[in-house]
C-alpha cells in the first residue's frame, strides 16, 4: 500500500534555515526526515496532553 504524502511549506529566517541545514549536515540527517520527526513529536505530545486533560475533566 502506498503512503500518502503532502507538502508543507515552512517559513524560516535565512539564518535559522542555514543553522538547521548545518545541524542536519553535521549529524548526517536529511532535513525532511528531521522535520517529519519534529512534527510527529509535536503531534504525539499534543495528543498526550489532550488525553490527560480529557481524563481529568471526566
Amino acid at each position: 500500500m502506498a503512503k500518502e504524502s503532502a507538502y508543507l511549506q515552512v517559513r524560516l529566517s535565512a539564518r535559522l534555515k542555514e543553522d538547521f541545514r548545518a545541524m542536519c549536515e553535521d549529524n548526517e540527517i536529511d532535513m525532511s526526515d528531521k522535520l517529519r520527526e519534529i512534527i510527529a513529536n509535536l503531534v504525539r505530545n499534543h495528543k498526550r496532553q489532550t488525553k490527560g486533560v480529557a481524563e481529568r475533566d471526566a
